[in-house]
């Protein structure tokens, strides 16, 4: 459980970034309740999946890597401490952009 607080934590504040910046840098006009459905919406399913990521990336990280120099090495390292939570971070931020678009009836999203 501690770790899925901490997934919530990062997710909220990436979240409530990409919406500020949105707010403040672009065209788009969602209203006011448009942007708290995001902000929930969006933590929600990110946290969910970078959750699943973690959870996946426990079963199968490897114990060695079999590597052909240095920055071969640096590469799978840096990819099994933060790739699966990413993918599905990523794969939660599409879902939240397809609950916004499909359930909520936000268009500007497209």
């Amino acid at each position: 459980m501690d770790r899925f607080i901490k997934y919530l934590i990062i997710c909220f504040l990436l979240v409530l970034s990409m919406a500020l910046l949105t707010i403040f840098k672009s065209n788009v006009e969602l209203g006011f309740w448009g942007w708290i459905a995001f902000i929930l919406s969006g933590t929600l399913f990110m946290t969910i999946g970078s959750f699943i990521g973690g959870v996946f990336l426990s079963f199968v990280r490897p114990d060695a890597y079999f590597t052909s120099g240095a920055m071969d090495a640096f590469y799978k390292r840096i990819f099994w401490s933060v790739g699966p939570q990413f993918i599905g971070g990523l794969i939660g931020f599409m879902a939240c952009e397809g609950f916004m678009v499909n359930v909520l009836g936000f268009t500007q999203f497209r």
